[in-house]
């Protein structure tokens, strides 16, 4: 979390050392390292026969049972792993370019025919004294092959972009992790907020409780009026109106928190857990957070490798001006007889093979290969200018989050502040009232101005939480040391 960042950012700063920068590039390779291991291990995990058996959603979820729920079972994620793991084929096929493909026949053939006129030796016309009736047979197997030796770089430019777009692949995973992993970080800490929220209406409905219990015990020693009473009445019963509506969010949220890990049988479980610590991001620094954004972050990664994919198609494009040379063997068996007995064997004794080369080069192609060149040569350039673009926004949203980090922090300490100011007064005006220094009225307004800053600084822990959660998908895993 951001804790250990700051610390450790502190200690290099009062070393100032140029070693602590390079342990510290070093300790983010492996921590990036391991965790596309962990989404490579875990696509294999959802890919294999046992996806069915899958974890079951325990009855009291914490926030690790809803992240690997969410990796087994969301269909966003699934989608993508699956797009992930037909991209091996596109390697497996371009792999298979440069071997010989092999191919086998076996043909059976029969003919009869019916001769009734001839030729002289003159070239003409004859009716035969009777007409003649021939039939004829045929076998055949036969393997043939076929290798290019050369086509102008296309299968080894073919097998790099295909390898390139695997790994696009690959890094759409890890994105998609990464998204769904705030996804579901927030869902949760939503539903802890109302958690939180339920707690704090029922310890005010408790206190409108006790309010009316006071007010009814000075009405009756003719301290206070009857219409203090029913106002007393009335902030209970809104207070329990506060309380449902508090409960009825929570269930919303639990089921939205089933949607994200992918549950289907409804949100029939409870959330344990809460909010992480907080600690302070003032002493973080933008550039360096910048940095291990556009070094780690997937989408960067992944608009990276596609556009290195689009580089090496358009290479391919161009081999197809290049003469291309292959090689190509021929053998086979066969039999051919009058009648039918040629049918059906099996193991023919005429035999013949056969090898050559091909050369072949095309000269004019109709403006295809012009028209194949030009769409590879558009498509890298789309792909280089959304590889730039993806940096400089991502470049923006760091340092975007991380100021949002940083106000959200800020607002969190002054809410906390006026929390407990709030409570403070609250107490007094409450020994106040029990004096009876103070009206029914003042009261409430207190106890109004003390609940709201309650419920104000939990929104602000949930903002704060949720500025971390956004900063951390940016830079593509928690922030750490």
């Amino acid at each position: 979390m951001i804790g250990g960042t700051v610390a450790r950012r502190s200690d290099r700063k009062l070393a100032g050392k140029a070693e602590g920068r390079k342990d510290r590039t070093a300790q983010q390779h492996n921590d990036a390292t391991i965790h596309r291991l962990c989404v490579i291990m875990l696509a294999a995990g959802l890919l294999s026969p046992n996806i069915g058996t899958a974890q079951e959603v325990p009855r009291y979820l914490t926030l690790q049972d809803a992240l690997a729920l969410a990796r087994q079972r969301n269909p966003a994620f699934r989608r993508v792993v699956a797009q992930a793991d037909a991209s091996g084929a596109d390697v497996r096929a371009a792999t298979g370019s440069f071997l010989p493909n092999l191919s086998a026949n076996l043909q059976f053939q029969a003919s009869r025919s019916t001769v009734a006129t001839g030729q002289d030796d003159f070239g003409g016309n004859i009716e035969l004294p009777e007409s003649r009736t021939i039939a004829r047979s045929y076998s055949s197997q036969g393997l043939s092959s076929q290798l290019t030796l050369f086509d102008g770089f296309q299968n080894l430019n073919g097998l790099k972009s295909a390898k390139a777009g695997a790994q696009a692949a690959q890094w759409g995973v890890d994105a998609q992790a990464t998204v769904i992993e705030g996804e579901v970080k927030r869902r949760f800490y939503e539903v802890i907020r109302w958690q939180r929220r339920i707690a704090i209406e029922e310890r005010l409905l408790i206190a409108r409780n006790d309010e009316l219990l006071a007010t009814d015990r000075l009405f009756r020693v003719a301290a206070r009026e009857q219409v203090d009473v029913l106002g007393a009445q009335v902030e209970v019963a809104r207070q329990e109106q506060s309380l449902e509506s508090a409960r009825g969010e929570a269930r919303k949220a639990l089921l939205v928190l089933a949607e994200a890990i992918g549950r289907e049988e409804g949100a029939d479980f409870q959330v344990v857990g809460d909010f992480p610590e907080v600690s302070d991001p003032g002493t973080l620094d933008a550039d360096a957070v910048v940095e291990r954004v556009l070094q780690w972050n997937p989408k960067l990664q992944q608009a990276a490798a596609s556009a290195a994919q689009a580089r090496l198609a358009a290479d391919r494009a161009r081999g197809m001006r290049w003469p291309t040379i292959t090689a190509n063997a021929t053998f086979n068996r066969n039999v051919g007889q009058d009648g039918y007995g040629g049918m059906f064997q099996l193991n023919p004794q005429d035999r013949s093979f056969g090898i050559g080369f091909t050369v072949s080069l095309p000269l004019f192609t109709r403006f295809s290969t012009s028209q194949a060149i030009a769409q590879a040569d558009a498509s890298r350039e789309v792909e280089t200018e959304t590889l730039r673009e993806t940096r400089l926004q991502l470049e923006r949203e760091a340092r975007s989050a991380l100021i949002d980090v940083q106000n959200s922090h800020r607002q969190l300490e002054l809410a906390e502040r006026t929390a407990e100011l709030g409570r403070q007064r609250l107490a007094m005006a409450q020994e106040q009232y029990q004096l009876g220094s103070r009206s029914f009225t003042e009261l409430q307004q207190i106890v109004n101005t003390s609940a709201n800053d309650e419920r104000s600084a939990l929104v602000a822990r949930l903002n704060y939480v949720n500025a971390v959660i956004g900063l951390e998908e940016l830079v593509g895993g928690p922030l750490r040391p």
